[in-house]
């Protein structure tokens, strides 16, 4: 039988090329809308945009495996120090590896099907649910360094397979060991993934053995940060997946929380759900024999794309207990992400399986159902708020809190009292399991030594809106009044705040325990 032929001409490559181009534009425009999204990692980008660290600790929890590493700022860096704000530059960076990211697929995807089809994969890719989830619900710099990298390998590998050019070889590295400087836990199994296709797609041992000795050399990389570790986010072995929880949601900024009724978006798309059953019968319906490359390719995807779905699904749990990997990931269903790329090689196969929808009026009708169908999930919640250059405070075992400012206005009041009038602002990263209550209090130094509480205030932060309450990702404002029984003009006051348990007392620790309050100083009333 002979190969399957191509749906597009010569002319049709550009414009295949330039159109999934620009059609990106729909993914990445709301990184041009003015503020920043809400988001579950809040403003921990920006922070540690202006200090990067070998692992961001800004505003997070610093950890090797789980967190955020100097690679996912390799971008953000140079533009913060050209001058622009560290906002508009990790809104430019996200930006910048949406449209990498489909390329990325167009380019490695290219020479096994043909032009057209490549660059509905691309779309399909960046208007995948699971994609735009990472951008905008979660916010997660360093995943998304990963979304993108993963296709870069993928094209490197493939471009270095047909070419033997050496930089086809050295870009596949970089993506490689950028991979583990972004996000280890994730390019644990990218890294994997890339060397699947390069052995048994490519068959090739040559780029089978550059991938693995640059996984290697990322991973070793990382022996001196093996220290950095902090408890998990959230109890892994809770967040497996309901197999519907696929299929249908609701798309809003919610946490993953245990059990079925979670409502954070899992799905996979349209595109994917409705197109891979017609691949898939097209495929076993059609009398055409692919090339050997483009079959392999094929097999890989429903191999890789199914058992990243299986591996996100609670049936799965005893294979992460028994090896141990789930120390790698916060949630099991982040293996959506590495399954992702090959999710999308079925989908965007149609022109190639039926070359009558490589025509130009079917394959406009495919890219608007990609367009039409991702439209809910491109309009995240947005905030006018400029955080300042780092947070004041981290507070909960596993920060949930972070105090954005924390103001003390002093006023004094005839004859020898006064108030301190308390303004602060924070973010709830994480659903609280408790109605904490807020303490706030002023303290004078004794003449002996150490602190005496003058004036103490307790109260709910909102009064009309218990912790348990707090949207993650959402601002919250608040004003506090203390009476004080002295003269704040007279007399050095110091002011502590933080967070309690009022059944026990117990606080909760600041910044990983280092502490269990903030301690602020007084101004004068502007």
């Amino acid at each position: 039988m002979a190969p399957m032929p191509s749906s597009s001409s010569a002319p049709d490559r550009v414009r295949a090329w330039w159109i999934l181009a620009v059609l990106t534009v729909f993914a990445w425009a709301p990184t041009t809308y003015p503020g920043y999204w809400e988001s579950l990692e809040g403003f921990a980008p920006l922070f540690n945009a202006r200090e990067p660290g070998p692992v961001a600790a800004v505003g997070t929890l610093a950890d090797l495996w789980r967190g955020t590493g100097s690679g996912a700022f390799a971008l953000v860096r140079p533009l913060v120090l050209m001058g622009m704000e560290p906002v508009v530059a990790v809104r430019t960076v996200f930006a910048l590896l949406i449209l990498l990211s489909a390329l990325g697929v167009y380019v490695w995807l290219q020479p096994y099907l043909d032009e057209r089809a490549a660059a509905l994969a691309g779309l399909i890719y960046v208007l995948a649910p699971p994609f735009l989830a990472t951008v905008y619900l979660r916010g997660s710099l360093a995943d998304v360094h990963i979304l993108a990298l993963m296709p870069v390998g993928l094209a490197a590998v493939t471009a270095y397979r047909s070419t033997r050019h050496p930089g086809a070889a050295g870009v596949a590295v970089l993506a490689v060991l950028w991979m583990w400087r972004a996000q280890a836990g994730l390019a644990f199994f990218a890294t994997g993934a890339l060397l699947a296709h390069a052995l048994l797609v490519e068959r090739d041992r040559l780029s089978g053995m550059t991938l693995g000795v640059a996984g290697l050399a990322g991973a070793l990389s990382l022996w001196p940060l093996r220290g950095i570790q902090a408890p998990a986010w959230v109890p892994f072995q809770e967040h497996f997946l309901y197999l519907f929880q696929l299929f249908q949601g609701t798309w809003q900024l919610a946490p993953s929380v245990p059990g079925w009724q979670d409502g954070y978006p899992f799905l996979l798309g349209f595109p994917v759900v409705a197109f891979t059953p017609v691949a898939l019968w097209l495929w076993r319906q059609s009398g055409q024999v692919p090339p050997p490359g483009e079959r392999r390719l094929r097999l890989l995807a429903l191999g890789l794309g199914t058992g990243g779905i299986l591996l996100s699904l609670g049936l799965s749990a005893p294979l992460w207990q028994l090896t141990g990997a789930g120390r790698l990931l916060t949630y099991p269903w982040q293996m959506l992400l590495v399954a992702l790329p090959f999710l999308v090689v079925l989908p965007a196969s149609l022109p190639r399986l039926a070359p009558r929808l490589g025509r130009r009026g079917y394959w406009a009708t495919l890219l608007a159902l990609v367009l039409m169908s991702s439209y809910p999930y491109l309009r995240p919640e947005f905030t006018q708020y400029i955080p300042p250059e780092q947070p004041v405070a981290v507070f909960g075992e596993r920060g949930q809190i972070v105090l954005l400012e924390a103001q003390v206005i002093e006023e004094p009041r005839p004859p020898d009292t006064g108030q301190a009038r308390l303004r602060m602002v924070w973010q709830a990263l994480q659903p609280i399991d408790f109605d904490y209550n807020l303490f706030f209090q002023a303290l004078t130094a004794e003449a002996a030594g150490g602190y005496r509480v003058v004036a103490q205030l307790d109260a709910q932060p909102l009064p009309t809106l218990p912790a348990t309450q707090w949207q993650p990702g959402r601002i919250y404002t608040a004003t506090h009044t203390l009476d004080l029984p002295v003269d704040p003009s007279t007399v050095v006051l110091r002011y502590y705040l933080g967070f309690y348990d009022w059944r026990d007392g117990r606080r909760l620790p600041l910044n990983l325990g280092v502490d269990d309050k903030a301690i602020l100083y007084g101004e004068d009333r502007p």
